[in-house]
């Protein structure tokens, strides 16, 4: 056998060899493996049962629901009379006798015509004040308060100011209220003058009333 037909022969096997080696992937291409996928899924939640109320009775429900509800009003000026028609007075003793004798004392005039003070006689003061208690005089009413502090903080402020003011206590529908006078005077134009000055000190309109004893 020559050297040409063995070269011939092992080229052939060689070439016989890579065919059986790599012809299938050619033709058949890459075989892909297909993996399966699984999603875990949760467990189902247990069901709770839920227990329905048990029912009232409407004797228990009508003694919790008429329990008497307090409304109060928390503003800087309690209730204004001038803006709240619904106030109703009631007849209530405000003052002892001895209190309003002091306060119509404090308000009688002393005359200073003269460099000298003339002391007030006990004859006129009388006169004054038996003029006061028949109903001859008169006041200027400022308000009507719901909180003691707003009456304090008011009074404190006229009598810095030189007005001389008392309270009386009302009896509402909304409860109990407190409400403010200046005076009293005899004279209705002096009140009248000083309305202008009260309203600009204290921010509340106040109205002239007749002056009566409780």
């Amino acid at each position: 056998m020559t050297s040409a037909l063995k070269n011939r022969l092992i080229g052939t096997v060689i070439i016989v060899a890579i065919a059986v080696i790599f012809l299938p992937d050619l033709l058949g291409g890459k075989t892909q493996s297909e993996k399966e996928l699984f999603v875990e899924l949760p467990e189902r939640p247990a069901v709770k049962t839920v227990q329905r109320p048990g029912s009232f009775s409407t004797e228990d429900v009508a003694s919790l629901t008429s329990r008497d509800i307090e409304i109060v009003e928390d503003n800087a000026i309690d209730d204004n009379t001038s803006g709240n028609a619904a106030v109703q007075e009631s007849d209530i003793k405000g003052q002892e006798d001895a209190d309003v004798a002091a306060q119509l004392a404090n308000t009688a005039p002393v005359q200073n015509s003269e460099p000298q003070t003339k002391p007030v006689t006990v004859s006129s003061t009388h006169a004054y004040e038996k003029a006061l208690l028949e109903g001859a005089g008169w006041v200027v009413q400022l308000g009507t308060f719901r909180h003691k502090k707003n009456v304090q903080e008011l009074l404190e402020k006229l009598e810095k100011a030189g007005y001389r003011a008392f309270t009386r206590p009302v009896q509402t529908s909304s409860g109990k209220l407190t409400k403010v006078f200046v005076g009293p005077d005899l004279q209705k134009t002096r009140l009248e003058k000083s309305l202008g000055e009260l309203t600009e000190l204290t921010k509340l309109k106040g109205r002239i009333t007749p002056f009566t004893v409780q």
